[in-house]
C-alpha cells in the first residue's frame, strides 16, 4: 500500500546520472565506503573510499586512501588519492600521494606528498598500489619545520 519502486543504492536515476549521498558534517563513519555512487563528504571517514565521484568540502576529512575517477577535495586528506580527475581547491590539505590523469590545484592548497600521472605509477583506473603508506595525523605544531621534511605548499595568490 505504501510501497514506493525507489531505485536501489547506486542505481541511476531517470536522467541517467548516478544517485548522490551525503555524509554530513555531524557523521563519521569508521570502517570503508565504497559505492558506484557521488559521494558528498562533509563529515570524518576513517578509512578507504572507493566510488565514482567524490567531492569534499572544507569540513571534511578523510583518514584513509580515496579511489574514483573524479575527486574535488577541499578539506583534509590523511591517505592516498588515486584519480582520473583530481580538483584541489585552495582550503585543502592532502597528507599522502596524488596519483592522477588530469590535476588541477588551486592557489593555496597544502599538499604532502608526491604527485604523479596514474599510468606512470602502474595506478589504472581499477588497479592498487601494492603498498599503500598512510599516514595517522597531522601535527600543525610541526609546520614550522615543513620545509626541512620536504614539505611545500601552494602560495595563495591574496597573500
Amino acid at each position: 500500500m505504501f510501497a514506493s519502486k525507489q531505485p536501489a543504492a547506486g542505481a541511476k536515476t531517470r536522467s541517467g546520472a548516478p544517485r548522490l549521498s551525503f555524509i554530513g558534517t555531524e557523521v563519521t563513519v569508521s570502517g570503508d565506503l565504497a559505492s558506484d555512487a557521488q559521494f558528498q563528504i562533509d563529515g570524518r571517514i576513517d578509512g578507504n573510499v572507493r566510488c565514482a565521484s567524490l567531492s569534499q568540502g572544507p569540513e571534511g576529512t578523510i583518514a584513509g586512501n580515496i579511489f574514483a575517477e573524479e575527486v574535488r577535495l577541499a578539506g583534509t586528506v590523511e591517505g592516498m588519492v588515486a584519480a582520473g580527475t583530481v580538483v584541489i581547491e585552495a582550503t585543502a590539505r592532502i597528507l599522502g600521494d596524488v596519483a592522477y590523469d588530469t590535476i588541477s590545484i588551486e592557489a593555496g592548497a597544502t599538499i604532502e606528498g608526491r604527485l604523479g600521472r596514474r599510468a606512470a605509477l602502474g595506478l589504472g583506473s581499477e588497479a592498487e598500489p601494492a603498498l599503500i603508506a598512510t599516514p595517522v595525523s597531522f601535527s600543525p605544531a610541526r609546520a614550522g619545520d615543513a620545509e626541512a621534511r620536504g614539505v611545500y605548499a601552494v602560495p595563495d595568490a591574496a597573500q
